[in-house]
């Protein structure tokens, strides 16, 4: 299924990211700095997914080791 669509693996991802992020009430821009960028502009581009801009496994890892998460558990089951 996702092999067939990545654009919706990749979508998955995202939400699931972000509502991450909100539980812990952790901005954009928080988000940003812990992506070791200094504006939430990144982070915006990546949930709005409209400019083509996604997270990297090195981004997954990031955040996984800041919410005290695993990366897989940023990915969608099938």
């Amino acid at each position: 299924m996702f092999e067939e669509n990545p654009e919706y693996f990749l979508d998955k991802v995202v939400e699931k990211v972000k509502q991450e992020r909100n539980q812990r009430k952790i901005s954009q821009l928080k988000l940003a700095n812990i992506l070791n960028f200094s504006s939430p502009n990144y982070i915006a581009k990546i949930e709005t997914r409209k400019h083509g801009v996604n997270y990297n496994l090195v981004h997954l890892c990031k955040i996984a080791k800041a919410f005290n998460m695993e990366v897989v558990d940023f990915l969608p089951k099938k």
